[in-house]
């Protein structure tokens, strides 16, 4: 049977119509027919019988471009396409196709004079591929070649996957995609999961073939697309989406009219994880914010993740388009900084935080970011706990940087700030563009959440002036609070209860006037008056380590949407036997000493402290199975007011860990002193480390093994504390450290390095040993100057012997031969330099030998370096020259200061006495 024949044949009556009960002839309304979005027009309307839709047979085929003919005698009707025949008799619940006979629910009947046929008929003998529109009332047949015209319209492109969560389903599952560059002549896109494993057989007319409960739905909105999925999500087969099954996605671009459908290309492969990770950030953006045509032009914008408690930083990465579907968190994890900008999440008190980069920011592949390539951003939040994670975020759209265009102001926060109900209540934050000398000014939009995705720059140029807030440009990023008759772009004044996104437009002028720009949708807000005492959510608990007491339990929650009648927050551990009958006056009086105190402002993420006690004051332990609940406990005008949150599900604290090994173990030669200071090991932390009291470090010679047994007996090795939360840790070594051996760490051996992890309570002798890292020290220094040179004259003959030089040696003499004191004349000093200095002549210097110490009080030769007698009442300086052995470059110290040599003192001649009175010529 010709395939082209069957496809034909199956889309006239693909599939069953799914109606939700039977329908007469009589009692049916017209239905529409499309074929490959063409609509079918019939002489006869389809018609509903038994519930199951009947449709004209010949007008079908005919539109086809097939042949029926009709056997009077015999009650007939056969249809030819091509190598396929059909045959069907008239009131028979059975056909046949291509002599194959197969059943009918309804049998092919006679009404209005046109032969009808089941949809079901076709639908179950070919499989063909028909949608259902029950508000329309239409028929959407997809007959597989992709309709009348599919030269026009292009598929969407870079489908990526990402795992956005962890609850096992299709919630963890986003898909991205590039939206088709012909989006005016799409009606719909549809994302198809497919098991990885079966990626490689689907094509087209699979895809159309897939029924509509398993795939998920999207409207263009004229921009590029980041969606998760539902709990209910299906992959191609059926199959509920789940955690552990490798996955591909493909986008559908189904046309309108008859432009057909079109497949986008396979994404990446994606296997769903349930571990835990910290929380990613949204909504990421990337701006054009100048013309330098290098970094400096993008700015990325994003929404801070929900809990930072276990964020350190956040890291953007610019990514080429064309690559941004293989771009995954492994990737990001691996890059060096030269290739992403780092925000703190410190840097601004909003939700929305920027990235930006500089004139030599490079993307993700090392090229410079310049105008005309299409980028896609992607933002890494970085855990500061061993107990989480990273988290990449999902795609940005698309951005080409381009020159000569006016930028988009970005939004960095809309707030509800006060309960007037109107647009006094609604401030909206935003970053000027870099040049305002293109621009007259800004406009605000506000625009209901529904119809956001629709507010194109196009609407916005078109809306009245009545209805945007209009701002002047100052040179600095502003804040605005918008009226009481502010209105939205329908008109609509702003008030209470109503879903609303905010856009920012600057607005060209000059040589720009005309060429506005159009930021962002702002994050959704909806305006209104303050709760009462809210409910925390996210409410989720798990057995984390293995203390025996509340640092096994780790609690997280999401915090009250409104906090502003909320004082704190209390968690409280309840046996699971009691949980049912744990109300909200119960939880009112559990003692202060029995709970866990939360403060407002941020999600909760967090261990329990080692004393921590259930609602009954007992302490908590392994072995008893637990529920979590958060009290939020209310303030001012509303204190005395409590509202308790629903229960986290059961967790029982077990031992679930044993002592882990170190990872990533390195040994490094940092040093030139030809002993243990030479050494430095970096490891990171056991995953787990509940169970160690400390880490080890043993230095063994390369010759050598060590066990884990043999670790534990030898005394030679460096003790590293787990304290703190570096990591990676480092094992310092000292002059007298010593290998497993006892002998003093030295140059040229072979060395392997092993770290072990010690257990401790229940685990004490279940040490763990990691993996060596080899290394061999070696001498690979220069020569060094020495320092400290000073010169002083203690004595007063008038002559060298006067003076004394004392140094200090360099750290490492390895390289040096003997060192040379050189006395030069202050006035040669500035033109004295190491080439003036190796020339000197012996017998115009003093030679010092390196012993290893420092020299002190060292007296010189009689000559200075240019070989003149030193002489008294002459400034001089000293230098001391490290003369290097054969292949060593020599090295020349500072001057010291200026001194002189006293002259010698001059004696007094005898005295002379006459009479007893002093001779004249001695007073």
């Amino acid at each position: 049977m010709k395939k082209i024949g069957i496809t034909f044949l199956a889309v006239i009556l693909a599939l069953p119509m799914l109606l939700q009960a039977p329908l007469s002839a009589s009692a049916a309304t017209a239905i529409s027919i499309y074929i490959d979005g063409a609509r079918l027009s019939t002489d006869q309307a389809p018609v509903a019988v038994q519930g199951r839709v009947l449709l004209p047979l010949r007008a079908i085929f005919e539109g086809l471009g097939s042949t029926v003919d009709w056997n009077q005698s015999k009650q007939t009707v056969t249809a030819t396409k091509g190598n396929t025949t059909v045959v069907l008799k008239m009131k028979s619940r059975t056909a046949t196709i291509n002599n194959q006979t197969v059943s009918l629910d309804v049998p092919a009947q006679a009404i209005g004079g046109r032969t009808m046929v089941p949809v079901r008929f076709v639908s179950e003998a070919l499989g063909a591929t028909v949608n259902w529109n029950s508000s329309a009332r239409s028929v959407t047949i997809f007959s597989g070649s992709g309709g009348t015209d599919t030269s026009s319209l292009k598929a969407a492109q870079y489908v990526t996957l990402r795992d956005v969560a962890n609850t096992g389903d299709g919630r963890d599952l986003q898909v991205s995609f590039s939206r088709s560059t012909t989006e005016s002549l799409v009606d719909h896109y549809r994302l198809l999961i497919v098991k990885a494993s079966n990626a490689s057989a689907f094509n087209l007319t699979a895809a159309l073939k897939v029924g509509s409960a398993n795939y998920t739905t999207v409207q263009p909105n004229n921009t590029d697309q980041a969606v998760t999925l539902s709990s209910s999500a299906r992959d191609v087969d059926g199959a509920l989406i789940q955690s552990n099954q490798a996955y591909v996605g493909y986008v559908l671009t189904v046309g309108k009219g008859t432009y057909g459908s079109a497949l986008s290309t396979a994404s990446n492969s994606l296997t769903l994880d349930t571990g835990i990770s910290v929380s990613a950030v949204t909504n990421v953006r990337i701006n054009d914010v100048s013309d330098y045509a290098d970094g400096r032009d993008a700015a990325v914008t994003f929404t801070r993740a929900s809990n930072e408690s276990n964020i350190s930083e956040y890291r953007v990465f610019l990514v080429k388009t064309k690559d941004a579907s293989s771009f995954s968190l492994s990737r990001a994890n691996s890059l060096s900084n030269q290739y992403y900008t780092t925000v703190s999440k410190t840097s601004s008190s909003g939700s929305t935080l920027t990235g930006t980069f500089s004139a030599s920011s490079r993307d993700t592949a090392g090229d410079l970011i310049k105008n005309n390539v299409a980028y896609t951003a992607f933002v890494l939040s970085v855990s500061n706990t061993s107990l989480a994670s990273n988290k990449l975020s999902t795609a940005s759209p698309s951005v080409t940087l381009a020159a000569g265009t006016v930028a988009a102001p970005v939004i960095t926060l809309v707030q509800d700030i006060t309960d007037y109900g109107d647009g006094r209540d609604l401030r909206v934050s935003f970053t000027k563009i870099a040049d305002e000398s293109k621009i007259s000014g800004y406009r605000i939009f506000v625009v209901k959440a529904n119809d956001y995705s629709n507010f194109t720059l196009a609407r916005a140029n078109a809306v009245s002036s009545s209805n945007y807030k209009e701002v002047s440009k100052t040179g600095y990023n502003q804040s605005e609070i918008l009226s009481s008759n502010a209105r939205d772009v329908d008109g609509a004044t702003i008030r209470n209860g109503v879903n609303y996104r905010v856009f920012v437009m600057a607005v060209g002028s000059g040589a720009y006037t005309g060429s506005n720009a159009l930021s962002y949708a702002s994050n959704l807000i909806t305006l209104m008056n303050n709760y009462s005492v809210g409910a925390v959510s996210n409410l989720y608990a798990s057995d984390v380590n293995d203390y025996n007491d509340g640092r096994d339990l780790f609690v997280s929650f999401k915090r009250a949407s409104d906090e502003s009648n909320i004082s704190h927050y209390r968690i409280m551990v309840v046996k699971a036997a009691n949980a049912n009958s744990f109300t909200l006056a119960k939880a009112i009086n559990v003692s202060g000493s029995n709970y866990i105190q939360a403060s407002v402002g941020r999600d909760f993420s967090d261990v329990l402290p080692s004393g921590a006690r259930d609602v009954d004051g007992a302490k908590i332990q392994t072995g008893v199975s637990y529920r979590v609940f958060v009290l939020s406990v209310g303030r001012g005008s509303y204190t005395g007011e409590y509202t308790l949150s629903e229960s986290s599900s059961t967790v029982v604290l077990t031992n679930n860990f044993s002592v882990g090994t170190v990872s990533g173990l390195t040994a490094a030669d940092i040093g030139d002193y030809g002993d243990g200071r030479d050494l430095q090991v970096q490891f990171y932390r056991a995953t787990e480390e509940s169970n160690i009291s400390q880490y080890r470090v043993y230095v063994v010679k390369a010759s050598k093994t060590l066990t884990t047994a043999q670790a534990i007996d030898n005394r030679y090795y460096e003790t590293v504390s787990k304290s703190g939360s570096t990591n990676p840790l480092t094992a310092a070594f000292g002059y007298s450290s010593r290998d497993t051996d006892g002998d003093t760490i030295q140059n040229n051996t072979a060395y392997r390095v092993y770290v072990l992890s010690l257990g401790s309570g229940s685990y004490a002798g279940s040490n763990a040993l990691s993996n060596p890292a080899s290394i061999t020290l070696t001498d690979s220094s220069l020569v060094q100057a020495v320092t400290n040179v000073t010169a002083i004259t203690d004595t007063s003959t008038g002559q060298a012997s006067d003076i004394k030089v004392s140094f200090t040696k360099p750290a490492n003499e390895t390289n040096i031969d003997h060192y040379r004191i050189l006395v030069v004349p202050a006035e040669q000093v500035n033109n004295f330099n190491l080439s003036s200095a190796n020339n000197v002549m012996a017998g115009n210097y003093t030679p010092v030998a390196a012993t290893g110490n420092n020299v002190s009080n060292q007296p010189v030769q009689s000559q200075d370096a240019f070989g003149a007698t030193i002489e008294a009442n002459k400034t001089y300086q000293v230098f001391v020259l490290s003369v290097g052995k054969s292949g060593y470059t020599s090295a020349l110290s500072a001057p010291t200061a200026q001194f002189k040599i006293s002259p010698a003192p001059v004696e007094p001649a005898e005295t002379e006495t006459n009479g007893g009175a002093t001779s004249p010529d001695n007073v």
